[in-house]
């Protein structure tokens, strides 16, 4: 009887926030909370219809209590990180939706709010401005250590977020999440011997350790990579569900036993479980496209700040794999010219402007420009030029142009097959490469990005280089004089040998960079070509003219 009376006050309280009724939902919800207190059911259903009312502090402790009295429900662990989020405990939320994923971790809906704390890069300097106060008086906490280097990698400031992963790793060498990061950062700054030897440590402790089998998958040699493979193969088997990093994993081990050709057929699954969990949505990227092009229409006068500092601003854009990382090495290893990497400064700043009905004027540019030299990592004094490299600010040139009308773009042009391969066979993790997951979704946001540049080219005639990488790479001395003089700074030698630049990367360009310019990597899709059917037929032959497509 007591069942049947929670199940229909619970179908009332259901009915009630289905037809708007928020109060009535949200009395009947408590009442039950009251009556039956062991039901979680009526914990979440407060809490969810507090959410509705955006009374998101409310709604926490009714989830923390339904998740404690039903751990294995995902749901609950949803509205939970949920909540965190909107009532601004970035911190929390973070720390908690991590914890989670990785006892749920292919929950779409967790995944999404990870996604939604990414994004915003305001998120990752609250977390760095809350750790900084917590180590104030702990100045050796390690996991507030590790909390902040994070934050700090994820806006740019490299510099400090390798002094904090190196500090947490001096205190607590054995914790295995602060290893790991220690691990990545070395082979970072080219010190590929010393992180080897971490991740080895790490993979003997715990030898189904996901992101050290998928780090070292993509670092082994020849003779280690059997054995590596049948440590890999071991792991999928004990794992109880689909895990991208594991496959991927599998796929770079066969790769390197067998060849690539080999390999794709793996590579095709891991990417399938990546793209299950982060589906790409053309048509929400395609109104993104008419929403930020319709702020800047051809023909039209620009907004402008009318700003002309210094250091001048170098942004080097493109498809991701096209090359960009290569250039940023080659124009930073000029005196006075600083590498600043993949900066988020451009898509922080945009995202409000990116909305249908949006308006971007003069104002809006000048407090962009003054936003952004704020809040980019610090540079070297005397510095001329810094450069921003992160490739999808093809879709902010507009931005990017109107705030900084001094500014150069270059634009790195490379085959989309090769470039499609390089997606294809790596896991890109990051909420902006989702697509790299799917061969249609290649395509088509390799389509998108020509429509932006030619939009970009009619609206700002001649403000922008575009480099062919196959011409850069069989020529870096002509080229990188060509951009040197665009620029307006001084050609010089070591821009042909990036190879020696000691900067540290974090893209996939990783290991390609510290090796002499080459050509070795063009046309590379055609001996895998029947692999790659969906990508190929996708792509727009009419916007890519200067390769032969039909």
């Amino acid at each position: 009887m007591q069942n049947q009376t929670a199940k229909t006050l619970k179908g009332k309280a259901v009915a009630a926030l289905d037809a708007g009724k928020l109060q009535q939902a949200l009395k009947k919800a408590q009442l039950g909370v009251k009556k039956f207190p062991k039901d979680p059911d009526f914990h979440a259903i407060s809490g969810f219809v507090l959410t509705e009312m955006e009374q998101y502090k409310r709604s926490i402790p009714h989830f923390v209590e339904a998740s404690r009295m039903k751990p294995d429900d995902p749901q609950f662990v949803e509205n939970l990180a949920n909540a965190l989020m909107q009532t601004g405990q970035v911190f929390k939320a973070l720390e908690y939706t991590e914890q989670k994923l990785e006892q749920f971790p292919n929950n779409k809906e967790l995944n999404r709010v990870l996604d939604e704390l990414y994004l915003k890069g305001n998120n990752w300097r609250r977390i760095i401005e809350y750790a900084s106060k917590k180590l104030l008086n702990d100045p050796d906490n390690v996991e507030i250590l590790a909390k902040r280097a994070k934050a700090y990698e994820h806006i740019g400031f490299l510099d400090d977020y390798s002094r904090d992963i190196t500090r947490a790793y001096e205190l607590s060498p054995n914790n295995e999440k602060v290893a790991f990061q220690r691990a990545v950062n070395l082979h970072r700054h080219g010190d590929k011997s010393g992180s080897t030897a971490i991740l080895q440590k790490l993979l003997a402790e715990n030898p189904e350790h996901k992101p050290t089998l998928l780090h070292l998958s993509m670092m082994t040699n020849a003779e280690d990579t059997p054995h590596l493979l049948e440590i890999v193969e071991a792991a999928i088997a004990k794992t109880g569900h689909d895990n991208a990093d594991l496959e991927f994993a599998k796929g770079n081990l066969i790769s390197a036993k067998d060849g690539l050709a080999a390999a794709l057929p793996q590579i095709a699954r891991a990417n399938a479980i990546q793209h299950d969990i982060n589906p790409f949505d053309f048509a929400a990227e395609e109104a993104k496209l008419n929403n930020i092009t319709g702020l800047f229409p051809v023909g039209y006068e620009t907004p402008n700040s009318g700003s002309s500092e210094t250091p001048l601003p170098i942004f080097v854009v493109g498809q991701p794999r096209s090359g960009t990382t290569l250039m940023e090495m080659m124009l930073s290893s000029a005196p006075g010219i600083a590498g600043c990497g993949e900066l988020t400064l451009g898509a922080d700043l945009s995202l409000d402007f990116e909305k249908e009905g949006s308006v971007f004027n003069a104002e809006n540019a000048a407090e962009f420009a003054n936003e952004f030299r704020r809040l980019m990592p610090p540079i070297a004094d005397g510095s001329t030029a810094f450069v921003d490299k992160m490739p999808h600010n093809y879709q902010r040139v507009g931005f990017l142009l109107a705030a900084f009308p001094n500014a150069k773009i270059i634009n790195m042009l490379r085959d989309p097959r090769d470039v499609g391969l390089s997606k294809w066979i790596r896991l890109f993790p990051a909420v902006g490469m989702r697509y790299a997951s799917n061969l249609e979704a290649i395509a088509q946001t390799a389509n998108l990005y020509r429509r932006y540049m030619a939009h970009w080219d009619a609206v700002f005639p001649g403000q922008t280089l575009t480099v062919p990488y196959e011409r850069l790479v069989a020529d870096p001395e002509t080229y990188s004089q060509q951009v040197a003089e665009f620029c307006g700074i001084e050609w010089n030698e070591a821009m042909m040998h990036p190879e020696k630049n000691k900067k540290q990367v974090r893209t996939a360009s990783i290991d390609q960079v510290r090796n002499k310019i080459s050509t070795q990597a063009i046309g590379g899709w055609e001996s895998v070509s029947e692999h790659l059917g969906p990508m190929l037929d996708g792509f727009d032959p009419a916007l890519w003219p200067e390769y032969d497509l039909g």
